[in-house]
């Protein structure tokens, strides 16, 4: 049976999906159940192909018309006594074949590095107990746990969730975590829409869940993509194209016109060994030994600068091919983006500022229409102290480098609150968090209840989609058609909007409910954010 084909899961409601892996919500399979469908569907690891050997590695090298008749050109003028004119053509096969092999080695290793996106362990019930168990032994029907921070294990089916998120960027190409639920969808929709579903390889950001294994190894979407890699077809670019074409007219020439050179000397009385001598000295003069030597390293150059932008070439030729290149569709702009956000503009009654900058980095200048801002204004402090304290990402800065734990929107704010000069650990510190009301995207908010660092105050931070907030924030009509038209503006420029605003309330208040967010906000701003361009991998 081809593992490839598989019911419609997403499609299938909870109760449905259990009964056809002949599962139990809360108790899951038994040990004994377990291991049987182990032996049956195999270990959940993606097989390893054998790839391409280190002799097929060589031989890829030197399978060209012009090599072929470099080394046989080489290898007659040795037999002939002149060595060193064998010797220096060799030499140039030589180099270029070592070029060429080296890089392909190394890029077939860093495709291999797919089958490391599948993690070691994972929360599974078992005869209703919660164990932690290596992810090679889940098979069909386990129920698995997922929380915060976990990479799924396999193809899994949502039987519960609470605020869950999951970023599937290397899946789906979307650039920001998909918000998922318990409600199948129809049996059309595509990987991406797929709510219903978690995929193996793929990072929960923020929530927990409760799911059913429905594919592990081979037949998950990963598996999927591991075997189209391994079945690529081989295709010649523009310039293995034109050497192809070059080596075998070159190779034509050579032979007709040494063919005749040697010919019309034994004709003139020379013996064999002298007229094959010219003959062949005139084959190796005419070859240009140095050509393949030539291209190689000068692909092997832009393979470098592309490696230190992290793009993996598998194959030398494909850098001739990007070189090429002039316009790249896609359908989605994540498909071209590694998840960072970076809030670029923002807008407070007050007036409008623009941060640089790109990515992670806590890098980059607040400017006004004025011009750069030594130090940020009251009103951007407020705003940008109320998106870092209704937050739950955090930004670790390491040996230069930044790393995200979190919602990528939330991780930009983060980061723009440290462009301001916000030290955020120490501002969450005396901004203690009482209580929260997680995003969920029925509602399009988060909320979140601070003690300030003033005695006996207390404030609910909001921030979510403008068309929300404004409902709840004390303005006038015209006051929010202007705001509307604002965003709309910026919205028109592919910047992704976002609203934060703020009430004070009680100094008794200790939690929050969904009608303490209902109304008395004041707006704060509304900053945007946009997806940064970054590395893509290239077969």
């Amino acid at each position: 049976m081809d593992v490839f084909v598989t019911q419609a899961w997403h499609a299938l409601a909870p109760s449905v999906a259990l009964e056809n892996l002949s599962s139990q919500q809360e108790r899951g399979l038994s040990a004994s159940e377990a291991r049987d469908r182990l032996s049956k569907h195999g270990p959940n690891v993606l097989r390893r192909s054998p790839g391409p050997g280190v002799l097929l590695l060589l031989w890829r090298q030197i399978n060209s018309p012009i090599v072929f008749l470099l080394l046989g050109s080489g290898m007659l003028a040795i037999a002939l006594g002149k060595v060193v004119d064998g010797a220096v053509v060799l030499g140039a096969v030589l180099v270029n074949a070592i070029i060429g092999f080296v890089q392909e080695l190394r890029a077939s290793q860093a495709i291999e590095a797919l089958s490391l996106m599948v993690p070691q362990d994972a929360q599974v019930v078992r005869d209703g107990q919660t164990h932690t168990v290596s992810s090679a032994s889940l098979v069909p029907g386990d129920i698995v746990l997922l929380a915060s921070g976990d990479k799924v294990p396999a193809d899994l089916r949502l039987l519960s969730s609470k605020n869950l998120h999951i970023e599937e960027a290397a899946l789906t190409g979307e650039s920001v975590p998909s918000q998922k639920a318990t409600a199948p969808v129809p049996e059309e929709t595509a990987i991406a829409d797929r709510h219903s579903m978690a995929y193996g390889g793929t990072l929960v950001t923020s929530g927990t869940a409760r799911a059913l294994v429905v594919a592990t190894a081979a037949a998950t979407e990963l598996g999927r993509i591991s075997h189209l890699l391994q079945g690529a077809t081989e295709l010649q670019t523009p310039v293995t194209r034109a050497l192809a074409s070059v080596g075998k007219w070159l190779t034509v020439a050579v032979l007709v016109v040494s063919g005749v050179l040697l010919a019309v000397s034994l004709l003139r009385g020379y013996s064999l060994p002298d007229a094959l001598l010219v003959a062949i000295t005139l084959a190796v003069a005419s070859i240009p030994e140095g050509l393949p030597a030539i291209i190689t390293i000068a692909l092997s150059i832009g393979v470098q600068r592309m490696a230190a932008r992290k793009v993996v070439i598998r194959k030398l030729p494909s850098v001739e091919t990007l070189g090429s290149t002039t316009v790249i569709c896609s359908d989605k702009t994540g498909t071209l983006t590694r998840n960072e956000m970076t809030v670029q503009a923002l807008y407070t009654p007050v007036d409008s500022y623009a941060l640089s900058g790109v990515g992670y980095s806590p890098l980059g200048a607040l400017s006004s229409p004025a011009g750069v801002l030594a130090t940020a204004p009251a009103d951007v402090i407020a705003l940008l102290t109320a998106g870092a304290c209704c937050n739950d990402a955090a930004v670790h800065l390491q040996g230069g480098s930044a790393t995200l734990s979190g919602d990528p929107t939330e991780g930009a704010l983060v980061v723009a609150a440290m462009k301001a000069g916000l030290g955020v650990d120490a501002l969450r510190s005396s901004w203690t968090r009482l209580d929260v009301i997680p995003f969920e995207s029925e509602h399009q908010y988060m909320a979140s209840l601070h003690a300030t660092p003033q005695p006996d105050e207390r404030v609910v931070f909001i921030k979510g989609a403008p068309e929300v907030l404004l409902r709840r924030c004390g303005l006038g009509a015209p006051e929010r058609e202007a705001v509307m038209a604002h965003v709309a503006t910026l919205a028109s420029r592919g910047m992704r909007v976002l609203a934060v605003a703020q009430k004070n309330v009680a100094a008794t208040t200790i939690s929050l409910e969904p009608a303490d967010v209902a109304e008395d906000f004041t707006l704060l701003d509304t900053p945007q954010d946009i997806p940064i361009l970054a590395p893509m991998i290239i077969r």
